[in-house]
C-alpha cells in the first residue's frame, strides 16, 4: 500500500474538525478580491512590516472581510506600535509615512466591510462595484508549451486568467457586480468585452465572457461555493507549482474557511487552520476529454513568523478512462493509487512554507516542493520553487525587492517532466495553458521585481525575468523579459495604469539560430465605487 505523503490521510478528519468549529465568529459571506489587485501587494508589505500576524498568504483569493479583518489588525498594532512589546514577535517602530498611506487607502477601499463588522449583516445589491477599460497591444507570435500533445501562449501574458489577445490591438472591458442576501448568499460575477482588430481570421473580432461568476453560500466559518474562480495556492508570487491564474478559470464545486479558526483540543497549538476543496471538469477538446480535476488545500500557521501549506490536485476519469466511485475518490486524494499497475489518474503535491525575518528589514523566505505520485507507489520530487521578499531595502519603506526562483527542469528517471503526463497527454493545463507556474515544463525560471510606493496615488514596478525552456529538448529556449509598470491613483475611485514588457527570445520554438523579439503593451483606467 502506497503511504501517502505529506499526512493527507488525515485530511478528512481536519476538515470534520474545522466544521465543529461553529463557536467562532462566522464573518458575512463576501465577494472576492481580483488576484492582480495592488490590495494584495499593500497587504504584503504591512504584514512583512510587522503591522499583520495572522494573514495566511498561501491561499488566495481573499475575500473582502478577510482583507477587512487585516485591516483591523494593522490599524490595532499601530495603534499600539510604542508599546513594549506585541505578541511573539519584535514590535514595530513608530510607523512611517507609507504605513500610515497604506492603511488609510485600505480603510476607505473597505470602509462597508469594516463597517460591516461592527454591526448586523445586512442585504445589498451593487450593479457595478468596479470597471476597467484598457487598451492592449501584442506584438509577436506566440511560443510553444512542450507537452505530450504541444500548446501555445505567448510569453508575455502570463497570469491573467487564459486571457488571450491577437497579435496587434485590443479593446478590453470588464466590471464587477454583486448582490448579497443577509449575510449568507452572495452572488458576484465579473464579466469581459473583449474586441481586437487583428487581420488574423482565425482570432474572433468581439468576445464576450465571464473571468468569474459564482453563488457563494456562507454556513458558520464553511463557505460552499460554485461557479467559475481562480485560485492562488502557495507561496509564488511570479509563479506556483500547483495553481495559478495562468489559464481560465474553473467552474467548480468549492468548500473553504475564508476566516481562519482554532481547530479543537490540542490541534489549537496548531495555530490558525484553514482549508480549500474543490472539484470541477476540463474542457472537452484535449487528449482525453473531459477528465475530472479536484484539489485540496491545508494552510497552518503554528507561530506568526511561520506558514505551512500543503496541496493536493488530481486529474482522473474523463472519456475511455476508468469511472471511479466516491471512495476511489477519497483514496485517490489521500495519496493512493487504485489496486493495479495502470496510472489511474495524474496527481501533482506540493509542500511550502514561508518564514518570516524580522530582524533582516521584515524579510521573507518562502519556498515550495512539489512532486508526483507514480502508478507504483513512488512520489517524485519534479519541481520546487524559492524566495526572497524584502519589504523595504531603504529607511523609509516606500521600496521592495522580490526575488524568486523555480526549477521545474527535472526529466530525470522513467516518469515525464512535471506538468506532463503518460496518458493525459494534454498535461496539466486548462483550455491551453499551464494551470500552475506559466514557465511550463522542463524549464528555469529567474525573477526579480522591485516596487516604488512614491506616494498614496503613485505606484511604479520594474521587474526581470530570464526563462530557460525545453530542459529534455535537443535545442532550448531562452526568454530574457524586461517590464515597467505604473499606476496613477487621480481620486479616490478613478486611476491610470501603464504597462509594458518586451521579451528576448533565442531558440524560438526550439529551433536554432532562431530570434524574436516580442512586445506588450496595455494603458487604462479603473474606477471603483
Amino acid at each position: 500500500m502506497n503511504r501517502a505523503p505529506y499526512c493527507y490521510r488525515g485530511t478528512i478528519a481536519a476538515i470534520l474538525l474545522c466544521l465543529t468549529a461553529f463557536q467562532v465568529w462566522a464573518a458575512p459571506v463576501s465577494a472576492t478580491v481580483d488576484l492582480d489587485s495592488w490590495i494584495y501587494a499593500a497587504l504584503d508589505k504591512l504584514a512583512g512590516l510587522g503591522y499583520i500576524d495572522s494573514g495566511i498568504s498561501g491561499n488566495r483569493p481573499y475575500t473582502r472581510m478577510q482583507v477587512a479583518r487585516q485591516i483591523v489588525e494593522a490599524a490595532h498594532t499601530i495603534k499600539h506600535s510604542d508599546s513594549a512589546a506585541h505578541g511573539s514577535r519584535s514590535t514595530p517602530q513608530l510607523p512611517a509615512p507609507i504605513v500610515d498611506e497604506l492603511l488609510s487607502r485600505l480603510e476607505k477601499e473597505f470602509d462597508f466591510e469594516l463597517a460591516q463588522r461592527q454591526g448586523r449583516s445586512s442585504g445589498y445589491v451593487k450593479p457595478l462595484r468596479d470597471l476597467r477599460l484598457d487598451y492592449v497591444y501584442r506584438d509577436g507570435p506566440a511560443s510553444t508549451m512542450p507537452l505530450y500533445r504541444p500548446t501555445e501562449q505567448f510569453s508575455l501574458n502570463y497570469n491573467n486568467d487564459g486571457i488571450e489577445y491577437a497579435e496587434g490591438t485590443n479593446l478590453q472591458l470588464r466590471f464587477d457586480a454583486e448582490a448579497r442576501l443577509g449575510g449568507f448568499l452572495l452572488l458576484s460575477a465579473r464579466p469581459i468585452v473583449l474586441f481586437n482588430n487583428s487581420k488574423d481570421s482565425q482570432a474572433e473580432d468581439l468576445t464576450i465572457d465571464t473571468l468569474a461568476a459564482t453563488a457563494a453560500l456562507g454556513l458558520g466559518p464553511i463557505e460552499i461555493s460554485f461557479g467559475r474562480q481562480s485560485l492562488w495556492w502557495g507561496q509564488g508570487r511570479h509563479g506556483t507549482l500547483i495553481l495559478t491564474n495562468n489559464a481560465t478559470p474553473l467552474t467548480m464545486l468549492r468548500i473553504t474557511n475564508p476566516r481562519p479558526v482554532l481547530l479543537p483540543w490540542l490541534f489549537r497549538y496548531l495555530g490558525p487552520f484553514r482549508f480549500d476543496l474543490f472539484f470541477s471538469r476540463l474542457e472537452e477538446n484535449r487528449a482525453v476529454p473531459e477528465p475530472s480535476i479536484s484539489g485540496l488545500r491545508l494552510n497552518l500557521k503554528p507561530l506568526p513568523w511561520l506558514e505551512i501549506g500543503a496541496s493536493r490536485v488530481i486529474m482522473f476519469g474523463g472519456e475511455g478512462r476508468p469511472e471511479i466511485d466516491f471512495q476511489d475518490y477519497l483514496s485517490i486524494l489521500s495519496g493512493r493509487n487504485l489496486s493495479g499497475e495502470e496510472d489511474t489518474s495524474n496527481q501533482l503535491a506540493a509542500l511550502d512554507l514561508r518564514l518570516g525575518l524580522p530582524f533582516v528589514r521584515g524579510a521573507q523566505l518562502y519556498a515550495e516542493i512539489g512532486g508526483e505520485d507514480e502508478a507504483g507507489g513512488t512520489f517524485t520530487l519534479d519541481g520546487w520553487i524559492a524566495g526572497l521578499y524584502f519589504p523595504k531595502i531603504e529607511p523609509g519603506g516606500r521600496i521592495s525587492l522580490r526575488l524568486e526562483y523555480a526549477d521545474l527542469s527535472d526529466i530525470k528517471g522513467p516518469h515525464p517532466p512535471w506538468y506532463r503526463h503518460s496518458v493525459y497527454h494534454s498535461g496539466y493545463t486548462h483550455q491551453g495553458n499551464i494551470m500552475g507556474h506559466h514557465a511550463g515544463t522542463a524549464a528555469w525560471d529567474y525573477f526579480a521585481g522591485i516596487e516604488f510606493w512614491i506616494s498614496d496615488a503613485l505606484t511604479v514596478n520594474l521587474s526581470a525575468d530570464y526563462e530557460i525552456r525545453g530542459n529534455d529538448a535537443p535545442e532550448r529556449e531562452t526568454h530574457f523579459q524586461g517590464a515597467v509598470g505604473a499606476e496613477w491613483r487621480l481620486k479616490e475611485w478613478l486611476s491610470l495604469h501603464l504597462d509594458y514588457r518586451f521579451d528576448k527570445i533565442d531558440g524560438f520554438a526550439f529551433t536554432p539560430d532562431e530570434t524574436r523579439t516580442c512586445h506588450f503593451f496595455s494603458m487604462g483606467s479603473g474606477l471603483n465605487w
